[in-house]
């Protein structure tokens, strides 16, 4: 074995911060890239990024690279809920945690504590699962999960989308994971 691959790998240095409307084209390029994600239109995400700043949060390498990011939204009707609406992790990355520790750093940015994270998610998506139940684990409250959209809202061979939601989570419980 080379010396390269015994040697344990170590994930770059990254830094959170929230999303700008430039960040909008790198996003769009990474989900592109990556698979797996429903890519949306470039107009999206840079208008994600421009009208929910608050609830989205960009993971940058030290050398700028995009290295993941969320983007998600506060309900009208369900103000005290975050709503987490795509979670993308550059393949560099993956398996480092930085889908959970994104959404940490998203809850610490909410100038109103959340009080549930939400998102859906279809049947297949095993690893969207797996990341909302450790969330609730670690926060040590429920994860819900419901029937939400049926497929038959979506044209073509959408899934439908079950609902997850964890919580209630307290502003202890928010400020506390983030640190």
């Amino acid at each position: 074995m080379s010396p390269e691959a015994a040697a344990p790998m170590t994930a770059p240095a990254v830094r959170f911060r929230g999303a700008r409307p430039e960040d909008g084209k790198a996003m769009w390029q990474l989900v592109g890239e990556m698979g797996g994600l429903e890519l949306n239109t470039a107009y999206f995400y840079v208008l994600f990024c421009m009208d929910f700043a608050e609830t989205c949060v960009v993971a940058e390498a030290d050398d700028g690279r995009l290295a993941g990011f969320v983007l998600g939204h506060r309900p009208p009707a369900r103000p005290e809920a975050v709503f987490v609406w795509q979670v993308g992790v550059a393949p560099w990355m993956r398996r480092q945690g930085l889908a959970a520790r994104l959404i940490e750093a998203l809850l610490a940015q909410q100038s109103t504590p959340a009080r549930w994270i939400e998102a859906t998610v279809t049947p297949d998506n095993t690893a969207s699962m797996k990341l909302f139940r450790a969330l609730a684990r670690h926060h040590g409250v429920p994860c819900e999960e419901s029937d939400f959209m049926d497929a038959g809202l979506f044209p073509g061979d959408h899934a439908a989308e079950r609902l997850f939601r964890i919580g209630p989570l307290t502003p202890f419980q928010t400020q506390e994971s983030s640190s």
